[in-house]
């Protein structure tokens, strides 16, 4: 059961200044309550429809549609998966295409959505769940469409934008999940033709109710996966004498780096390494020729987790070497630790305050999950919070991943107007 704000101790958010106050002004959020329904009709749409990684086809399509709708040029990244929108100045030069000089841009924000699902089967018993295999069951769906209200909101407000020579670059990133779209962006342009001066953004919680915004810093840890594949030489298992086993060496892999962990890293340190494949053979009565590990390692020290990743290769080359099986690594995913910036926090939680007033805020934003918006907060300066957003006609509230997770369409307007909210106070204090 979600606990009560009351039971939580929040505090107030820092006020905004005079200026953010004034852009912000105090009728986002009902306006934003004007197309509710309209914001709920396309979580639906796009949560039923969920898709993976950096191909994101349908979904793309989707935000596209959406942003001609509401007449905001865009430019696509990384395969046409990735939406990036303009809104101020910088869409008056874009003529269409959403690219524009950094001077014709005058301030640019970004703010970013992720819209990548899980290769999970939905549960959840939604009468829009998704029946292709895979589930928005992270809320990515929510984060996407609170952007698009966001977008219709900053649309209404585009002179006022124009005026104060600002711009709001929108971003609808693919693979969030696999850690591949915020790089995959990047290498393709993202941070610029306009290059944002900051950026934000948010995460909903399906555990937490509406209107509890956490935040701190570092945020989430840094994660490195890894593949290890261990070349052995299969055949009978009559005969070992003969063979060379990959499986019996990946299991003092396996010891090896949790012994890694527990005798080289400081009790205060907060790490964890697993490996959560172990793959190896097709019949009991034969040695394979290959045992394959797949894990992560994650930290919030990058000279620590540089470290590690050293000692893994050197903890499986030397095991490997003992057990005859020459060891490969490749890696899976290398995001660093979520930094975030405390000037850029400590204003963003001032205009989410402006505009949500009855929200309680807590510095407790600090876990051991990972998350490629890490890649843009250490080019720029950046704010992330999470948002709750659980439902409230059930005492059972399932973790983000779980395949009956649920999220509340009624955080979608509170969303779209603290992405706007945001944007505003940010640009109102950087003219």
């Amino acid at each position: 059961m979600a606990p009560a704000l009351s039971d939580l101790q929040p505090q107030s958010a820092p006020k905004a200044t005079a200026a953010a106050q004034a852009a912000i002004g105090d009728s986002l959020v009902k306006e934003a309550q004007t197309f509710a329904d309209e914001l709920a009709a396309w979580r639906h749409d796009l949560h039923r429809t969920p898709e993976l990684g950096n191909d994101l086809p349908q979904t793309s399509a989707y935000i596209q549609a959406r942003l001609a709708e509401m007449d905001i040029p865009f430019a696509t990244l990384v395969d046409g998966s990735c939406v990036v929108g303009l809104v101020g100045a910088g869409a008056t030069a874009a003529q269409g295409n959403g690219v524009c000089t950094d001077e014709q841009a005058g301030t640019v924000i970004m703010l970013r959505g992720d819209m990548d699902a899980l290769p999970v089967a939905e549960e959840s018993g939604e009468p829009f769940a998704s029946t292709n295999g895979c589930m928005h069951a992270c809320g990515h769906d929510m984060h996407a469409t609170a952007l698009l209200g966001a977008a219709r909101l900053l649309k209404a407000r585009e002179a006022e934008l124009v005026d104060a020579n600002a711009t709001v670059k929108l971003l609808f990133q693919p693979g969030e999940e696999t850690f591949e779209g915020a790089r995959a962006a990047i290498a393709d342009g993202l941070l610029e033709n306009p290059r944002p001066q900051a950026a934000f953004a948010m995460h909903v919680n399906s555990q937490s109710p509406l209107g509890l915004v956490l935040y701190g810093s570092p945020a989430l840890s840094g994660v490195y996966g890894f593949r290890i594949t261990l070349q052995g030489k299969g055949g009978h298992g009559s005969s070992p004498e003969i063979c060379i086993d990959p499986i019996t060496a990946g299991v003092h892999v396996h010891l090896a780096l949790q012994e890694l962990i527990a005798r080289e890293v400081p009790a205060a340190k907060e790490v964890a390494l697993t490996v959560g494949k172990f793959a190896g053979g097709q019949a009991a009565n034969v040695i394979p020729d290959t045992c394959v590990l797949e894990g992560t390692l994650r930290g919030f020290d990058v000279e620590l987790m540089a470290h590690l990743k050293t000692r893994i290769a050197e903890v499986v080359n030397g095991v490997a070497t003992t057990y005859r099986t020459p060891a490969t690594i490749e890696t899976l995913s290398d995001v660093p630790p979520l930094v975030l910036d405390s000037d850029m926090t400590q204003a963003s939680l001032g205009y989410v305050g402006a505009v949500l007033p009855k929200s309680a805020f807590l510095p407790l934003f600090h876990a051991m999950a990972s998350e490629d918006f890490a890649l843009i907060s250490s080019e720029i300066p950046s704010a992330y919070f999470t948002v709750g957003a659980a439902v409230t006609d059930t005492d059972e509230h399932f973790a983000q991943h779980h395949p009956k997770a649920r999220f509340n369409d009624a955080e979608l307007p509170l969303g779209a107007a603290a992405y706007t909210a945001v944007a505003l106070g940010y640009i109102a204090d950087h003219r």
